[in-house]
């Protein structure tokens, strides 16, 4: 049986993901696989919660487990099984932050196909550290330290570049040389 699951984040109006798992895949499996696909860090606590054709929340599957079974004994069979249409992936348990899983329906197994798989996608990969997602800029922003108002033109380049070689005529009778004790010129002998 190969399931698909539309992945989505609330905060967001772009970002879905679409991915076809087979139904004995564990949950710590696809955890594997979602933290590859959208680079997250692998050291960090995960949890899913089931939830029902109505929306309650049924179950909760941790790395341990936490009365409903662990992840990596749960499957999407039993997931289904169970009646839960939908799961909430807590990837930042600390801000509440999720990725919605939402069973779309049962696709036939394409042959030569390595499951899970990802189908299809919309957006940026959210930063899995940050506070809340932010999209991308649609146009890119001008550099914040440019100066607009200066013209730029060859000609200032060429005054930059003659102030810098007067610098550096200037500082050639500077040789000086310090030893830890006292500064002396290089060309006299320290005595």
């Amino acid at each position: 049986m190969v399931y698909q699951f539309r992945a989505t984040i609330p905060e967001s109006k772009i970002f879905f993901r679409v991915y076809e798992i087979k139904g004995e895949m564990t949950l710590f499996k696809f955890n594997s696989f979602i933290v590859d696909d959208l680079g997250f860090s692998p050291d960090q606590m995960v949890l899913y919660e089931g939830y029902d054709e109505a929306g309650h929340l049924s179950s909760e599957y941790g790395l341990i487990d936490l009365g409903d079974g662990a992840m990596d004994t749960i499957t999407f069979d039993k997931v289904v099984a169970r009646g839960e249409s939908e799961l909430h992936y807590l990837f930042d348990m600390r801000n509440n932050r999720y990725i919605r899983l939402v069973l779309e329906g049962e696709v036939p197994a394409t042959p030569l196909r390595i499951y899970p798989c990802l189908v299809d996608e919309k957006g940026q990969n959210p930063d899995q550290f940050r506070a809340r997602f932010e999209e991308e800029p649609a146009v890119p922003k001008l550099h914040p330290f440019r100066d607009t108002a200066k013209s730029g033109g060859l000609d200032d380049l060429l005054d930059d570049e003659d102030d810098d070689l007067d610098d550096e005529e200037d500082d050639e009778g500077d040789d000086k040389i310090f030893d830890g004790e006292e500064v002396y010129d290089a060309d006299e002998d320290k005595e």
